[in-house]
């Protein structure tokens, strides 16, 4: 429940100034909910295409396949909210754009929609270090891994699923929700300093996770030339290079969004004195980069999955075309297995 001491502080005004304004109605501002819009519909077209592709190809354990599908729910909850702020923000530019006592939203209002975003792009980043340790325990244990089917998966995500749930909230301890914002895509004022603290340990452990992936990536080549005469075993090998190589290349997306967002914004907030208010909140709402990480998370899986396929039907295609030696017929056989 909320507080109802007469003794706080009376509330700030809820009127937009004239800088707040221009943001609130400007061109850029239009253009990019129009540019994050059609990012968010094509994330949805490419997170069903690549579903489609997951469920048809056998590539992955089973489960790194529901750590996958784990981190397209993320994806697609973050783009669904966020789209749905643009819209209101979006609508309101028009509808209220001579209402400066309207236009503005409260953080109280926004406290549920801040909260899944920030949930959303939780669950992006923790469920991509899962996917980390879901590599190095098929490296690590292959074995065991391998017969414990999907439970490694199932366990994970039920973590990540809960950090990004607790996020949020730590994130909101305290805070009164008594300030004034242009929409909800901003952090409560109050909550800001711990909204940094956030950012910095996601992309922590965005790359702790290239980090361990490449780290991976080179042990199994390793181990890989080292079971050359044991079929199930190098299978297993190949499997988990295959697999951690295109968890590499996600990783490096998501990195690439986040990393871009948390040191723009934080640079910005360092030097917020000396920026205009319309540039400053302009430079926040483009320097939000996270949906071009969520729409590269389906891209690069329908990508990376439609090589492996492709690679080989065209090793299956010369082996069944040519005879071969020995030697041309085991490059062959490797070439199809990666």
């Amino acid at each position: 429940m909320e507080s109802t001491n007469t003794s706080s502080p009376p509330p700030v005004s809820i009127c937009a100034t004239d800088d707040q304004m221009i943001l609130q109605t400007s061109l850029l501002l239009r253009v990019n909910v129009v540019l994050m819009t059609t990012v968010a519909i094509v994330t949805f077209i490419l997170t069903y295409k690549a579903l489609f592709i997951l469920k048809q190809r056998v590539i992955f354990h089973k489960s790194t396949k529901i750590l996958l599908y784990i981190s397209l729910v993320f994806v697609n909850v973050h783009e669904v909210i966020f789209m749905v702020i643009q819209c209101v923000a979006f609508m309101r530019s028009f509808t209220l754009n001579d209402k400066p006592c309207e236009i503005m939203r409260t953080t109280l209002e926004c406290r549920f929609k801040n909260h899944v975003l920030i949930f959303g792009i939780a669950g992006m980043n923790f469920n991509q270090f899962g996917l980390t340790i879901d590599r190095l325990l098929a490296t690590v244990i292959p074995q065991t891994y391998s017969n414990l089917g999907s439970l490694p998966g199932v366990l994970i995500s039920i973590l990540v699923i809960g950090s990004s749930i607790a996020a949020p909230l730590i994130i909101a301890i305290g805070d009164p929700y008594d300030d004034i914002v242009p929409n909800c895509f901003f952090f409560p004022e109050h909550s800001a300093p711990r909204a940094n603290v956030f950012l910095i340990i996601l992309s922590a452990l965005v790359i702790v996770s290239i980090f361990f992936n490449f780290i991976i990536i080179f042990v199994n080549k390793k181990l890989e030339k080292g079971t050359r005469y044991y079929v199930i075993q190098r299978y297993q090998k190949r499997e988990a290079l295959i697999s951690t190589r295109i968890i590499v290349y996600i990783a490096a997306s998501q990195f690439l969004g986040l990393a871009l967002y948390s040191t723009i914004v934080l640079t910005l907030r360092l030097h917020k004195s000396m920026i205009p208010v319309t540039m400053y909140h302009n430079i926040v709402w483009w320097a939000y980069t996270v949906p071009f990480a969520a729409v590269a998370l389906p891209a690069l899986l329908i990508h990376r999955i439609n090589q492996v396929g492709s690679n080989r039907k065209r090793v299956i295609n010369r082996i069944t075309a040519k005879v071969e030696t020995q030697e041309e017929h085991m490059k062959s056989l490797k070439e199809l297995w990666g």
